[in-house]
């Protein structure tokens, strides 16, 4: 499932002091976001996602709402669907068709979620430190990530991280189909305490429900 790997920008945030080091590299960067991502239950966040399909060169812009809570439950909601699963059943949800599709959640070892980017990168991923620079705000990292998988739906990814607070704010990724799909994160919330029933699914009367389980 494409969507889940907005999952892994939220909980990519991480604090930690720079003042004292002149170079990063790629083991810095994923070995304090993995540091901190161990230290976070939940989160929530607003998003832009904009995509530009490779076939056609159309592109699209949606706005929306993340919710995720340690272990794999996440609720993405946004104008063109919205995204839930508690771990074991996920509900897809498509206002255009007036549908809801369940089916049994199942996450791909290549998708960029939290657990398989974070606690299992070397094996996974090719990870390469593209930049490393100083802003306004401090210092700037992009990191480009490449299935070890050529079966994988992804073919790279690019995460821009604001080092120094460690808050991923854009994911760049290029899928098989060379659609360029993208994440803006803004508003991130950290250990709220979010309740499981945020992860259950209720369909809207009237729509078509599809149980693929």
């Amino acid at each position: 499932m494409r969507t889940v790997a907005l999952v892994f920008l939220v909980v990519s945030a991480v604090s930690y002091d720079l003042a004292q080091e002149a170079e990063l590299n790629v083991k810095d960067v994923t070995e304090r976001m993995q540091r901190r991502y161990e230290m976070i239950d939940d989160a929530s966040a607003e998003f832009v996602k904009h995509v530009k399909l490779g076939f056609s060169n159309i592109e699209q812009t949606y706005a929306g709402s993340l919710f995720i809570k340690k272990p794999s439950k996440f609720r993405i909601e946004a104008e063109n669907e919205t995204v839930v699963t508690d771990g074991v059943t996920v509900w897809l949800y498509s206002p255009v068709n007036n549908q809801v599709i369940i089916d049994n959640y199942k996450e791909n070892q290549n998708s960029i979620s939290p657990e398989n980017f974070l606690l299992n990168l070397p094996q996974n991923y090719y990870a390469t430190l593209l930049s490393s620079e100083k802003t306004a705000k401090g210092k700037s990292v992009t990191l480009k990530l490449v299935p070890k998988d050529d079966r994988a739906f992804v073919k790279s990814a690019k995460l821009f991280v604001d080092a120094g607070t460690w808050v991923v704010r854009k994911i760049a990724i290029l899928d098989v189909n060379d659609t360029e799909t993208t994440y803006t994160i803004k508003d991130i919330r950290l250990n709220t305490s979010l309740s499981d029933k945020k992860f259950i699914y209720t369909p809207p009367a009237g729509v078509e429900v599809v149980d693929l389980r």
